[in-house]
């Protein structure tokens, strides 16, 4: 299964999403990440720090990268991490609506730990689901 996340930045929530599915799905699974409007060339430190603080995830060298730079060809399931980012999947690129999925998740960057926190928990409940609803657990 090829698996990509999408969010605004890819420096906090697809990062996160990345990391938790890597460590659910470990080799049965590729996994990338990558954002609509990248601004930064490491993921924030809030995010960093509560992969690790949770789940034990290092996610410290990942490599924010634009949406330009994958085919979405190459991905079975491609999930926008807000409804937002899923409107502009859907109108910019030519996805089949069978691949493209839109998560609920508010984007934690500049609100604390706290809304971090809540976003990644928000992510692996979600993770959880889209698992079972398409049959791997």
């Amino acid at each position: 299964m090829n698996l990509l996340f999408v969010c605004y930045g890819n420096i906090c929530r697809s990062p996160m999403a990345e990391g938790l599915a890597k460590k659910e799905l470990g080799a049965r699974a590729h996994i990338e990440s990558v954002g609509i409007a990248p601004n930064s060339n490491r993921p924030s430190e809030e995010a960093v720090w509560i992969m690790k603080a949770l789940y034990n995830i290092d996610i410290s060298g990942h490599h924010p990268r634009p949406v330009s730079a994958v085919p979405f060809s190459h991905f079975d399931y491609i999930i926008a991490l807000d409804y937002s980012i899923y409107a502009q999947l859907k109108a910019g690129h030519e996805i089949p609506e069978e691949k493209l999925y839109g998560w609920d998740i508010e984007d934690p960057f500049g609100q604390g730990l706290g809304a971090y926190q809540e976003a990644v928990r928000r992510i692996e409940d979600r993770l959880r689901q889209f698992l079972h609803t398409i049959g791997v657990e």
